[in-house]
């Protein structure tokens, strides 16, 4: 559990199991829900109110957000890792994966490819290998893709609050990193060994980001490696406690479903669709300031569906691989992946998607004024 908890794991297992449906109606019907009411829209009990909570997360997301739809693209830059992350196809003992990053002149092209689609929001990705991905070279990164995008963000190795300061001034506004999963004994058990086997600094990313400046804080658990209603009641509580903490920085979810990787790792805890899409109903409804992502793990028909009533944030055309987008192609080279892309749309498919559903599509998310 998160630890700055006051349940522990038998305690939160048990409100949750206990929720009856009256208490899912007064969660429905309150005007400030807060962490236990998020217990009891992800409780057993919730499933009866899908209808009333599609609805109700509906009215929350267009006070917020309006019928806009964000977009963005994942860069990724390098693939090389030290860690030893039982599940990823990253993990430095993975045979099977062709390892790459890529020179300055090829995140150049690849952000050229990716800008020509319209996308002006980027998530620059990279594998955790300090030898490679240092605060200098991320740093440099920045300062070559800010001119091109409006907003770019960051998902890689955790970093100092020093280190976050000086990438915030190369350009960077938002990070997302993944816990992965809250239970530490379990955490432990799926990273023995490299840096990310280091628990307590993984879980403070967030907080070191968003004290450096950084405006946009993403948080997420892998979705198949403990039961998933145990840990999103860990990620509402550490949401909650970054919402205090840096009161100038936006807090935005995902929720990654766990894919079949090549090296055949089963999740012990699979989750379905009907599962997750309870589960980011309640997050929309105790949460309705917070961006939430739908990921392209999903289905084409799924996401459209849940960018109506829970998500406002999706990428659109993405590549996980280094060089996916123009580079493997100029080399003719195969395209690799770190997990399986279940919507494969192409990025024009994606703006008629949402448009066809009534929506807008928002390119840009905001301009520096300062």
């Amino acid at each position: 559990m998160f630890p700055k908890l006051a349940y522990n794991e038998a305690q939160t297992e048990a409100l949750i199991a206990a929720a009856t449906s009256r208490q899912v109606e007064a969660s429905l019907a309150s005007p400030r829900p807060g962490w236990f009411d998020l217990l009891n829209l992800i409780s057993p009990a919730a499933y009866s109110f899908l209808p009333a909570m599609r609805e109700t997360a509906q009215r929350a997301r267009r006070a917020y957000y309006g019928k806009t739809v964000s977009v963005f693209a994942p860069l990724y830059i390098g693939n090389t890792c030290i860690n030893a992350c039982r599940y990823c196809d990253f993990r430095a003992q993975h045979t099977g994966t062709v390892r790459r990053n890529l020179t300055l002149e090829e995140i150049r092209t690849e952000a050229e490819a990716i800008r020509a689609t319209g996308i002006d929001s980027l998530l620059v990705v990279a594998g955790e290998d300090p030898r490679v991905n240092t605060v200098a070279h991320l740093a440099e990164v920045g300062r070559l893709l800010k001119p091109r995008f409006s907003n770019l963000a960051l998902e890689v190795a955790p970093q100092t609050e020093d280190a976050y300061a000086i990438l915030f001034a190369a350009g960077y506004e938002g990070l997302t990193c993944f816990q992965e999963t809250y239970d530490q004994e379990l955490y432990h058990h799926m990273h023995p060994a490299g840096p990310k086997s280091n628990y307590s600094f993984r879980l403070w990313t967030q907080l070191r980001a968003g004290r450096a400046g950084f405006r946009q804080l993403g948080c997420a658990f892998l979705l198949g490696l403990g039961p998933w209603r145990r840990e999103a009641a860990s990620l509402a509580a550490h949401a909650l406690y970054l919402m205090r903490a840096c009161t100038t920085a936006k807090v935005q979810f995902a929720f990654p479903r766990f894919c079949p990787v090549e090296g055949g790792f089963v999740p012990p805890c699979p989750v379905d669709e009907r599962d997750l899409e309870l589960m980011m109903l309640a997050f929309r409804i105790v949460f309705p300031q917070c961006g939430i992502t739908v990921s392209t793990r999903e289905s084409p028909v799924f996401r459209d569906r849940i960018i109506r009533t829970a998500a406002d944030n999706m990428s659109a055309g993405s590549r996980v691989t280094p060089g996916g987008y123009a580079v493997l192609e100029q080399e003719k080279a195969a395209d690799v992946a770190q997990f399986t892309l279940t919507d494969r749309r192409s990025p024009e498919a994606v703006y008629a998607a949402i448009r066809a559903g009534g929506q807008d599509v928002v390119f840009k998310q905001w301009d520096n004024r300062i």
